[in-house]
């Protein structure tokens, strides 16, 4: 995963969503905007975003539409930027695992500490004192840093992939079982959906193989599952400390749909 975080803001209301977007650009932050749901999730499938804002009208009766429709969708870390509180919708926030409840009209100092909030609570799970670096041939994964590099470019992993990617490569040259997977990955909960693993195994070979189709590092044991081969790894590559892939906490999801 690349330095900068992307988060990507979903709020009809233009004014609102600029100023988000001017918050976390300065701040750092790769903004992305979308002004409606639909918007949202084409965001949510093209870029891959580390976390989503979404802003909401509680008192519409489709205000928890959105917010529903992306989590059922993805495991993303949501803050929701609501219109009002009041007991039944911080409940109904709990029941979907939101990662921040945050009421407009909200300053710039109020969102960007949540963001910093999710965000470590997110990441930190993965660092360690003895994480270092991964080289293999062109591949480069930097643990600290959450950074993933293919001939010294750097590669964006959403959480999910990065997970994935960090469990593949700690069991090198073993094969894991779909159910293996999901357990390490995603929680005992989703065990037996095997679309979910195809997806982002899918996702990986889009961004680190050089043909996705034929991949030489994330292969096939059909009807079994993947495993990320160690062929001509040498001794040095084997020592290398790896970090814990099972950091995050675990929610029931459906995947986002393949094309």
């Amino acid at each position: 995963m690349r330095g900068r975080i992307t988060v990507l803001v979903v709020d009809s209301d233009r004014d609102d969503l600029e100023r988000a977007v001017e918050w976390l650009n300065a701040a750092d932050y790769e903004a992305i905007s979308a002004e409606d749901v639909n918007s949202g999730l084409r965001g949510l499938y093209n870029y891959h975003p580390d976390v989503v804002v979404f802003a909401a009208d509680l008192a519409a009766s489709d205000g928890w539409a959105g917010v529903q429709r992306i989590r059922d969708l993805s495991d993303i870390p949501i803050i929701l930027v609501a219109s009002r509180a009041n007991q039944n919708s911080l409940q109904k926030a709990f029941s979907l695992q939101l990662d921040g409840y945050l009421v407009k009209p909200i300053e710039a100092e109020e969102l960007l500490a949540r963001l910093a909030a999710v965000v470590r609570k997110t990441y930190n799970n993965y660092s360690s004192p003895t994480s270092t670096i991964f080289r293999h041939e062109n591949l480069t994964i930097d643990w600290k840093r959450f950074e993933v590099r293919l001939d010294g470019r750097p590669v964006h992993l959403s959480v999910t992939e990065f997970k994935l990617l960090a469990l593949l490569v700690e069991r090198r040259g073993w094969v894991l079982t779909y159910d293996q997977i999901l357990t390490h990955v995603w929680g005992p909960d989703y065990m037996g959906d095997k679309s979910k693993v195809k997806l982002y195994i899918w996702y990986l070979r889009r961004k680190l193989e050089a043909d996705p189709a034929q991949p030489r590092w994330i292969t096939t044991k059909y009807g079994i599952g993947y495993t990320f081969t160690d062929e001509s790894w040498g001794a040095e590559e084997m020592a290398e400390p790896l970090p814990n892939p099972r950091g995050l906490g675990h929610r029931q999801r459906r995947p986002i749909t393949a094309a």
